[in-house]
């Protein structure tokens, strides 16, 4: 049997599928709908705070999550000052992306990628995670100003 995973003792956060692992390891299976928030420090050393929010609609409302991201900011500014988060998606359900993902997938990355340095963002599902990719490079053309989101790396 494996030991959980210690915070504390976890090496750095570096890179997207590092990111990944983290996320299948400190959340894993979606159980209910919740938002979670993690936050590195400049060198990707986790802060010792791992934070669920639940009661989270289907979809959020444009701006919902702008004092969210403020006060993680706030967070990493006295205690991981150039840091990022990452951002997760807790959802009950399939692997595959639902237009609400998308939903949410666009609200935080306007909302905190506006204040903060977005390591990544997954979506912990039935089966595992899988990473949120908004932009250009993210695969199907989208209408102009919104980006296209998909998943991928699924754990």
């Amino acid at each position: 049997m494996t030991s959980p995973l210690r915070i504390e003792d976890a090496a750095p956060v570096t890179t997207m599928t590092e990111a990944r692992e983290r996320v299948a390891d400190l959340i894993g299976h979606a159980i209910r709908r919740q938002l979670w928030f993690m936050m590195l420090d400049a060198q990707g050393w986790q802060i010792p705070l791992l934070i669920p929010v639940d009661g989270i609609p289907l979809r959020p409302d444009p701006g919902s999550v702008t004092g969210m991201a403020a006060a993680i900011t706030e967070v990493l500014r006295c205690h991981g000052p150039g840091g990022s988060v990452i951002l997760t998606l807790e959802r009950p359900g399939a692997a595959a992306l639902t237009a609400p993902d998308q939903a949410w997938a666009r609200e935080l990355s306007v909302s905190f990628g506006k204040v903060v340095r977005i390591t990544g963002m997954f979506v912990a599902h039935d089966e595992g995670v899988c990473e949120l990719v908004t932009g250009p490079s993210a695969g199907a053309a989208a209408p102009p100003g919104e980006p296209s989101v998909r998943a991928r790396n699924r754990v």
